[in-house]
């Protein structure tokens, strides 16, 4: 008996300390809610294959041909919109998200640099030097042309005959000849 009037305060106690441990139990679990979309640009044409990161969660989820995506996500999460045509994008996720909403997204500008080319007199004046190069070496090597031609004819004009070096297969042989 003596025994049982001591357990009762105890019981008690560790009765209460149960009860308020329950009712003082936080939804440690994060909230998850379904956060779905079109992503879209400015004139009503759907993204396709862009990819959205999910910052916390670092989960991909592309766009299908529709530019629809789906995710699970917690409120607050911060989703980047990433596409190589696109200017990159941040979504948050809001605490109660609407039903398919339609997320305007804008081109991404290029700057790229001015295309830079030569005049037809500086490639010329190229063309004359290793053209005269090209002979210089052929006459160290004791072949002089039968037949020169200028290295101010234009290339590009099909009426006038293209510079460079006319060699007849007889003279091909006898310049192999030397060498050896």
């Amino acid at each position: 008996m003596f025994a049982q009037k001591n357990m009762r305060p105890l019981s008690i106690f560790v009765f209460c300390i149960v009860t308020v441990r329950l009712f003082a139990q936080t939804d440690d679990k994060a909230k998850l809610v379904n956060f779905d979309g079109y992503l879209m640009l400015e004139d009503s044409i759907p993204v396709e294959n862009a990819y959205l990161i999910n910052y916390r969660s670092m989960k991909i989820v592309a766009t299908d041909s529709t530019g629809y995506f789906k995710t699970l996500a917690q409120p607050g999460d911060s989703l980047m919109v990433n596409h190589l045509t696109l200017e990159p994008q941040i979504i948050h996720v809001p605490e109660s998200p609407a039903r398919k909403p339609i997320i305007p997204v804008n081109y991404r500008i290029y700057r790229i640099a001015p295309v830079v080319t030569n005049s037809y007199q500086y490639q010329m004046k190229n063309f004359e030097k290793n053209m005269k190069k090209m002979y210089a070496e052929l006459h160290e090597l004791g072949f002089t042309s039968h037949v020169y031609k200028s290295t101010r004819l234009n290339p590009y004009n099909p009426d006038e005959f293209n510079p460079g070096l006319t060699i007849r297969p007889g003279d091909l042989i006898r310049l192999f000849k030397r060498k050896k």
